[in-house]
């Protein structure tokens, strides 16, 4: 009879694409690092293709690795919101739908900090693309990206995101990248909904729209190629930024172009007084978060 991978094993895979390290994630599941290797190579034997490829010093995803991740990761969070740790007394979870992209790339490193300074507050996150209901028999919250315009519920923009050309340090070394003049001779990778015309007339560069760009749907899967050095991408500033801090990826360019839309977080205005309680608290500390590292960046113009 044939059996999935086991949960320890797709945890293991998670973990150490996100730390690009099979030390470090065996650190962050408690493991030796023999038994990371044991569980990646249980994946590749599976599916016949490498995961992982040493660059320097870190474990970087494969193309066939970034294929999968963000499945497993939201399978393996699905599964977590299904079987939640039993709330204490007093205790109060909430059920926050939110954007793949921004769960993994900003808040989830994050949340700790949230968790720490309100202990009677759980957040179970349900990553999603779809506008899923808020309200007494749905979520209790959720964070997306648009116009901000959704009747019935109450909304407050939290920020509004820009892109700009980013690659990895490797594909800049080898493309030889000194200046936004150099991209012309690189390859493009793009977000399917953000062409990069508007960018270019704003850096003031004499570029066609690439006509061999490669879309990517999810920003988040964009952000993870583009890290493993497959072209050029105009990337999203809050979910690239830890990415840009840690090494993984660098700018190109100081020019922003506003990405159309905004993030708001929503709520229902029917929800019991205790619940609401919490998510305004939620609330609050999000908007401070973002407003902490973001506000007053402005767009820069050549």
């Amino acid at each position: 009879m044939y059996r999935p991978p086991s949960l320890n094993t797709l945890r293991a895979l998670v973990a150490a694409a996100r730390h690009r390290s099979f030390t470090r994630a065996a650190e962050e599941l408690g493991v030796t690092h023999g038994a990371i290797s044991h569980r990646v190579r249980e994946v590749e034997e599976r599916l016949g293709e490498p995961m992982f490829e040493r660059q320097g010093n870190s474990m970087q995803p494969t193309l066939a690795a970034l294929r999968i991740l963000p499945t497993v990761r939201q399978s393996l969070e699905l599964i977590a919101s299904v079987f939640p740790e039993p709330p204490a007394a007093g205790h109060v979870v909430l059920k926050v739908a939110v954007l793949p992209s921004f769960a993994s790339h900003w808040l989830v490193p994050r949340l700790a900090e949230f968790h720490e300074s309100h202990p009677g507050i759980a957040i179970a996150l349900d990553p999603r693309m779809d506008l899923s209901p808020v309200g007494p028999q749905g979520l209790d919250a959720a964070i997306r990206y648009g116009s901000g315009e959704w009747p019935g519920l109450v909304v407050e923009r939290l920020m509004q995101d820009t892109v700009f050309p980013a690659c990895s340090p490797a594909y800049r070394e080898r493309m030889g990248i000194e200046s936004e003049q150099d991209l012309g001779r690189c390859r493009f990778l793009r977000n399917s909904w953000q062409p990069w015309t508007p960018w270019f007339q704003r850096a003031g560069l004499a570029l066609p729209e690439p006509a061999d760009s490669q879309p990517y749907d999810d920003a988040g899967l964009l952000l993870e190629a583009t890290a493993a050095g497959h072209g050029v991408a105009l990337v999203r500033k809050v979910i690239a930024q830890d990415a840009i801090a840690a090494g993984r990826l660098v700018r190109l360019s100081a020019v922003e172009h506003p990405f159309e839309g905004a993030y708001h977080f929503v709520r229902h205005p029917g929800s019991p007084p205790a619940r609401t309680a919490a998510v305004l608290a939620f609330a609050g500390w999000l908007k401070h978060r973002l407003d902490g590292e973001f506000t007053g960046a402005k767009l820069q113009h050549p």
